[in-house]
């Protein structure tokens, strides 16, 4: 939903830029495809726990693969992915790897072996954002609540006037069909929507 906006407000260019509105940007975590924050200090997922070292890639001895070539999910026995993940620790003795089920969301660990760190890869690849979404045939994204709050206090806005910094702010760089008065209802649906989304995914910032 909205939030309640005056049906006419006025709005002021509060200058700055992208990442001046708010501290973190949200990601799906590479873990388990869930919100996680990136920020300064790296990638940290509260739902599986997973944590990266920003532009660094894990330790190299955490990459495991499950022992089994067709493994099965503990909880609902569908198919678990066969593919190596840096979540190995050792469990009395055993080589363990945690696994979260993509089809029901059962976090466990698993008989694992060794596998190498995909060193093919860069060092840092750039993860996909949480808070997107299609609007007129475009992509439309927001990094956190306050990148939100922002964009939609403007668009939002029968009278948008420059600010005490005028120059290329973030909103005088927005693109046109974003502030076009043809495209403002469906950019605020659509901004609505990933206002939701965030409350479903239980991101507070």
């Amino acid at each position: 939903m909205t939030r309640d906006l005056p049906t006419h407000h006025r709005a002021t260019d509060p200058g700055g830029y992208v990442g001046s509105f708010g501290s973190v940007t949200w990601v799906h975590c590479p873990q388990c495809n869930k919100a996680a924050r990136k920020g300064r200090g790296g990638v940290s997922c509260a739902h599986c726990g997973h944590r990266t070292i920003h532009s660094k890639m894990p330790r190299p001895d955490r990459w495991a693969l499950p022992r089994k070539r067709h493994p099965v999910c503990e909880q609902c026995d569908q198919e678990l992915p066969h593919r190596p993940a840096p979540t190995a620790h050792t469990v009395d003795g055993e080589l363990r790897m945690t696994i979260i089920c993509p089809h029901c969301d059962h976090k466990a660990d698993y008989p694992a072996v060794r596998a190498s760190s995909p060193q093919s890869r860069p060092p840092y690849e750039p993860l996909r954002r949480f808070l997107e979404t299609q609007v007129a045939g475009e992509t439309l994204w927001v990094n956190n609540l306050a990148h939100l709050d922002a964009i939609e206090q403007w668009i939002g806005a029968a009278v948008r006037e420059r600010g005490d910094r005028p120059g290329l702010t973030m909103m005088a760089r927005l693109p046109r069909w974003m502030k076009a008065s043809t495209n403002r209802e469906k950019v605020l649906r659509g901004l609505a929507n990933l206002r939701e989304r965030a409350q479903r995914a239980g991101i507070d910032e």
